[in-house]
């Protein structure tokens, strides 16, 4: 290690010491505030950003896209959290104020958010994903009356494993593109069934169906999914990560398609691996 120090560059030696520096200051200001973890991670992103001009660039490069990621989730977790406890001291006002209404609408946004930070795994069991799915429709049928939700689960699939916030998605991407130009008159029906494979889940909705020429864009993006990067500004980006996250965990024989309806409206299909099928 005294060699390679001694076979460094002075720009490059002078690079490290202020990086060092920086990871230093950064560890000894934690200390005192542990909400600045999240803005010291992102100091610490810069500081790696020296080092990969340096030794060794893949492997700090991939140190790199590991902080990156821990910064990202633990965002993902501080900011519902936030806005878990917030909604639920606003629910508890509303009740002592006497308005029922707001308070069980406050309760039931409140649930989704707790639902939605409790599970922090890549697979979970599809009552979990359930549950968080019947807690983002309360709030839809909520908001909107006409709107119906109806499920057919299998029961012996309750314990399944089931990549991560998938359905939510699926049925959103089904109420802005199939019920909202119907005033959100309908009816979304999740189903869950073993087939020969594994098992399948569909979300069913009584929509407007597929706009013209939407039917092959969209098999197109879920067939080339690899090599798909969604506009951000776009719905596509829903489908498209679920696609990517079930061929990533599941393996490439399983993932989504879509289906037109007889009598109107569009049918997702997942079809996802199950350990009990038989072989």
């Amino acid at each position: 290690m005294l060699i390679n120090w001694k076979q460094i560059y002075p720009k490059k030696k002078a690079a490290i010491g202020i990086a060092l520096l920086v990871e230093f200051t950064i560890c000894a200001l934690q200390g005192f505030h542990h909400t600045w973890l999240i803005s010291g991670m992102g100091i610490s992103l810069m500081t790696l950003s020296f080092y990969l001009a340096l030794e060794n660039p893949d492997a700090l490069r991939a140190e790199l896209n590991e902080q990156k990621m821990s910064m990202l989730y633990l965002k993902s977790q501080v900011n519902p959290h936030f806005l878990y406890n917030t909604l639920d001291t606003i629910r508890i006002q509303a009740q002592l104020d006497g308005d029922k209404k707001v308070a069980d609408l406050l309760m039931k946004l409140a649930d989704f958010f707790r639902v939605s930070v409790k599970v922090d795994r890549q697979m979970v069991t599809l009552d979990d994903e359930l549950q968080l799915l019947e807690a983002y429709m309360e709030l839809m049928c909520y908001r909107y009356p006409k709107l119906k939700c109806r499920y057919d689960i299998d029961p012996d699939l309750g314990g399944a494993e089931v990549p991560n916030f998938i359905l939510q998605p699926i049925v959103e991407n089904a109420l802005l593109h199939g019920l909202k130009n119907k005033g959100y008159d309908g009816e979304i029906s999740i189903s869950a069934g073993k087939t020969e494979t594994g098992m399948e889940i569909s979300v069913k909705d009584s929509g407007s169906g597929f706009e013209e020429g939407k039917r092959e864009i969209i098999e197109q993006l879920l067939l080339h999914y690899a090599k798909k990067q969604p506009k951000m500004e776009g719905n596509s980006i829903g489908i498209l990560n679920v696609q990517k996250r079930i061929k990533l965990l599941c393996g490439k024989e399983y993932g989504l398609n879509y289906t037109e309806n007889q009598e109107g409206g569009v049918t997702a299909h997942i079809e996802l691996p199950w350990k009990g099928v038989r072989k």
